[in-house]
């Protein structure tokens, strides 16, 4: 089987930078080479992007798409349409976090920012919780895990299997049966204290609005977006993390 990334051995230096950034553990070093195995790889692209010797190259992603952002910023408050193209081009999901902790005034712009993202029927609707308490965090991993230990049960289980087929699209069935292999690793993971849900971030934004308001999982999303976008123009990684829902 043809792996998706070629890690070209003559430019390679095994600096250990992608083993670092990869949030699948999918590079090792073995008898002093660097070795690739693609089996939980989602395509991220940061072992391309962290490369210093350009020694990565992937089957999907090309290298003119991973452009280096050198437009400078203008004087003035506004962004010509170029620069805000680059900008968010720039952005990248983020699974490897440092334990600082963010600055108040950075979380308030980010926090005052919800209120401008757009809304069905103007609805502003969001509502946030903002986790920095390590012990809550903690709380909310053991909480995912447990969830996750119940999927699995239940994928597991021919006998509910064979009923849910009879009440539910075979197409869940299927993609459940898909993530199996996924959800397995993050349990594991779990288990040896190893965070796959929030990768060690600081803070934890919860979007969340009330079910029966205006399309509220739109609005959430759309509040995720513009905190995203601030986050990063302030110099600060993000990830959606849909798994802890």
């Amino acid at each position: 089987m043809k792996q998706k990334i070629l890690i070209l051995e003559d430019l390679c230096t095994v600096c250990g930078h992608c083993i670092e950034i990869c949030p699948r553990d999918s590079f090792q070093i073995v008898d002093e080479k660097l070795v690739f195995d693609g089996t939980f790889c989602h395509d991220c692209g940061h072992c391309i992007s962290i490369c210093p010797n350009q020694a990565l190259t992937h089957q999907y992603l090309p290298k003119e798409d991973f452009l280096l952002i050198s437009e400078s910023l203008p004087s003035s408050s506004f962004l010509s349409g170029e620069q805000m193209y680059f900008a968010l081009k720039a952005i990248r999901s983020t699974r490897a976090y440092s334990k600082k902790k963010v600055e108040k005034v950075i979380l308030s712009k980010l926090v005052d920012i919800i209120r401008f993202a757009p809304t069905g029927h103007h609805a502003q609707n969001v509502e946030l919780v903002v986790v920095q308490t390590e012990e809550i965090i903690e709380a909310l991993k053991r909480e995912s895990a447990k969830a996750i230990e119940k999927f699995l049960k239940f994928i597991n289980n021919p006998f509910l299997l064979f009923f849910a087929k009879l009440f539910s699209k075979g197409a869940q069935i299927k993609k459940a049966k898909q993530a199996k292999p996924r959800f397995t690793r993050m349990l594991n993971g779990f288990q040896e204290g190893k965070d796959y849900l929030f990768h060690g971030a600081p803070v934890i934004f919860v979007f969340h609005a009330k079910k029966n308001s205006t399309v509220p999982a739109d609005n959430c999303n759309q509040a995720a977006a513009y905190v995203r976008i601030v986050a990063h123009a302030f110099g600060l990684g993000s990830c959606f993390i849909g798994y802890l829902i």
